[in-house]
């Protein structure tokens, strides 16, 4: 298994795939507390997107994520269901607006290989968060890694910047390690990169 610390891989700008059609529905309870942690972006053009991080729940519920939005603690883009949830095999869940910077990653954290070493990821950044306990009992999908590739060919598609897609715990080695070393990072740039 891979160290969750490595997980990073560039898109390139010539193999930009076209427009991308993202089956996504709206989370009620999470949009409603978007405007609560969540924030104004400096650039709110699509221009200013440079990276996607991918990150896992903890837990194993769509309803336990949004809890933490209620909360004000946290926030993300998506939201992927796991196999057990209704929304599993059929869409993923918005959870917040594109436009507004969620708070996914802490301010003062970067790495130098992503954005040129630029702090705060949360301004230039999209958060995908995938429901998975991040235990050895917990697979994550088939479905779930083509729904997280989705979103971000979508993204790929939609903000002519975005070049990075990266793990959470890359961002914050000392505090993270989501998605965790079960995630199959290989085999989601393979369906990213459209292989």
């Amino acid at each position: 298994m891979r160290d969750p610390k490595e997980f990073q891989f560039n898109l390139p700008a010539e193999a930009r795939p076209a427009a991308f059609a993202l089956a996504e529905k709206i989370h009620a309870a999470a949009w409603d507390a978007a405007p609560d942690c969540t924030s104004a972006r400096p650039d709110a053009s699509a221009n200013t997107i440079r990276a996607i991080v991918i990150h896992a729940t903890a837990g194993s519920s769509t309803e336990g994520a949004v809890s933490v939005m209620a909360a004000r603690r946290a926030s993300f883009h998506w939201l992927v269901a796991d196999e057990n949830e209704a929304a599993h095999g059929d869409f993923v869940w918005a959870s917040a607006p594109e436009r507004r910077a969620a708070w996914h990653v802490r301010n003062n954290c970067f790495h130098p290989d992503v954005y040129n070493g630029a702090k705060r990821v949360n301004d230039w950044s999209l958060g995908i968060e995938v429901v998975n306990a991040q235990s050895d009992g917990d697979e994550f999908s088939d479905w779930q890694l083509h729904a997280t590739a989705g979103i971000v060919r979508y993204a790929w598609a939609k903000y002519p910047n975005l070049a990075y897609v990266v793990s959470h715990a890359r961002l914050d080695p000392g505090r993270r390690t989501d998605p965790g070393s079960s995630f199959p990072w290989g085999r989601f740039a393979e369906l990213v990169m459209g292989d």
